[in-house]
């Protein structure tokens, strides 16, 4: 959604240099242009805008348009091994890595990367239209998946991995990590209103047996395979051009297990991408079948098995802990940032924690595959925690419900 907005301070003589590398030619004269601010997007600390004009080249007027992501510090972090590191995309796209990626992803074309006194920077990259009407269809959604196997799969057969300091190690334990007050605080509050429309029924002592876990499971993504990924290849963050799949925000980019690639893909595809949530385990079956063919086009011989694993793993833990009670809850608590959130998530703000009953099927379906490929041992420890969770929490509800004794 584009809404219009004063114009980005931005100088003549900028677009004159940056003008001719967009449009191929040796050198224009830079008519007059206009910004429009896009809205949508989850973020707090970046804007994103379209600028759009004309120039004159070789006589004749020509259209042009870029985008322009502006990133600032706020709550980022400063440190490049923090799952939010602020300067990671730009720092990305300027080292050059990106303009070489393996088999049909690709990241846009970035124009420039530019600092401004206030502390922030802007990064300047081509406006990209995708060839495909949302939401996809599974087939459409399988292309990609094998798309993104094969960019994984590369890095294991033999491409180096990259070794900059913008490249995120160990993200997911990091995001997790950040969740931990809410933990505390759903510990505190169960019966919350808002807590009880994104945990319903048994997905709330579910959700803190898993958060007991948290340390094994995350030893255990450790120990897979790891691979370079772009690590937020949702139906938002991709494009299709052509034969290319062009993936934009690499803001989470970096080493991670072979098959986390695939969580935000299917993960996220009906609550943000619009996908029908009663087809996820339809979609679910076809990007990871998908997912392996792309690994073993790649010349990487994979176990379905641990992937699968690392794909149940990372959704698990991703969705449930870094994103809905790390991040979505703490946003929807605040009464000065609830709009914000209903609004990425296009619902109105009364609804913008609500869990579709069918995606909750598809999460809660995950959750046991993932602790059943741990082992009979393992999922007769998880069941009898959540009971015991599920025990504690109705007598804690009942506890606060009574009347107190004069």
């Amino acid at each position: 959604m584009e809404t219009p907005t004063p114009s980005i301070p931005v100088e003549k003589e900028f677009l004159d240099k940056l003008l001719p590398r967009l449009l191929g030619a040796q050198s224009v004269e830079v008519g007059e242009w206009e910004g429009h601010k896009l809205s949508g997007g989850l973020e707090f600390d970046s804007a994103i805008h379209r600028l759009s004009g004309t120039v004159a080249c070789d006589g004749q007027p020509r259209p042009w348009s870029l985008i322009v992501k502006t990133v600032r510090p706020g709550a980022k972090s400063a440190d490049p091994q923090e799952f939010n590191y602020w300067k990671r995309e730009g720092l990305a796209y300027q080292s050059g890595f990106l303009n070489d990626l393996p088999g049909s992803l690709a990241a846009p074309r970035c124009y420039a990367v530019t600092d401004h006194p206030d502390g922030s920077l802007s990064i300047w990259i081509e406006d990209l239209k995708d060839d495909l009407i949302h939401p996809w269809s599974v087939e459409q959604y399988a292309r990609v998946a094998r798309i993104l196997g094969q960019f994984n799969g590369a890095y294991l057969a033999g491409r180096s991995l990259p070794a900059e300091s913008w490249v995120s190690r160990d993200w997911l334990r990091k995001y997790i990590e950040n969740a931990a007050p809410m933990v505390a605080f759903i510990r505190q509050n169960p019966a919350h209103t808002i807590i009880q429309m994104m945990f319903p029924g048994i997905t709330l002592p579910m959700t803190l047996a898993l958060w007991d876990n948290c340390p094994r499971l995350l030893d255990r993504l450790d120990a897979m395979p790891q691979t370079f990924c772009h690590q937020d290849a949702f139906g938002r963050n991709l494009f299709n051009c052509g034969e290319r799949v062009v993936a934009i925000d690499w803001g989470y980019s970096g080493i991670a297990p072979l098959g986390a690639e695939l969580a935000p893909l299917v993960g996220v595809a009906a609550g943000l991408a619009k996908f029908p949530a009663g087809q996820m385990k339809e979609l679910d079956q076809a990007c990871f079948a998908a997912y392996l063919d792309g690994l073993r086009q790649a010349g990487w011989q994979s176990e379905p098995r641990q992937v699968r694993q690392a794909y149940t793993l990372t959704v698990s833990l991703r969705y449930v802990f870094g994103a809905t009670v790390g991040q979505v809850l703490p946003g929807l608590l605040d009464e000065h940032t609830r709009q914000h959130w209903a609004d990425g998530f296009e619902k109105p703000v009364e609804k913008a924690g609500e869990t579709d009953a069918a995606i909750a099927a598809y999460y809660q379906s995950i959750f046991m595959e993932m602790i059943r490929s741990l082992g009979l041992v393992a999922t007769t420890r998880f069941l009898l925690r959540t009971l015991g969770y599920a025990i504690r929490l109705s007598a804690k509800r009942r506890s606060r419900a009574q009347p107190a004794k004069p």
